[in-house]
């Protein structure tokens, strides 16, 4: 069985997921950015929208405000490698396009959820 904590984190991810996207294909479609450049950037927005939910919503901390966000970008950095790889690598197989694009979104969204949640629940908001 699913514990509440995970599915809070989960709640928390979606939105970060829309986030994500949303800026990723902003940068991409709306302003011409290249594909990894608009990854990385919509990621960093993404983590730190996550950051904050996670924070208020799925651990309920308040103290440490400033460390615990720089241990929560550095657990997020561990986990892009995975997603970036799995990102890349869909699009290279698959070719480049909007649906290649969301395809290889959820792809490598997915591969980093595990390793996320590990690292806050146990070291980001312990």
């Amino acid at each position: 069985m699913i514990n509440g904590r995970f599915l809070r984190f989960a709640k928390v991810g979606a939105a970060g997921f829309v986030v994500d996207i949303l800026v990723f294909s902003i940068l991409v479609y709306g302003f011409g950015f290249p594909t990894m450049l608009s990854r990385v950037l919509s990621f960093i927005v993404a983590a730190t929208t996550t950051w904050l939910g996670n924070r208020l919503y799925t651990f309920k901390v308040t103290s440490d405000r400033f460390g615990q966000w720089k241990r929560f970008f550095l657990s997020a950095c561990i986990s892009m490698l995975p997603n970036l790889l799995v990102f890349k690598g869909i699009l290279l197989f698959l070719g480049e396009n909007p649906i290649t694009h969301v395809i290889a979104f959820v792809c490598g969204v997915a591969s980093g959820l595990v390793s996320n949640y590990v690292l806050s629940s146990r070291w980001v908001f312990r």
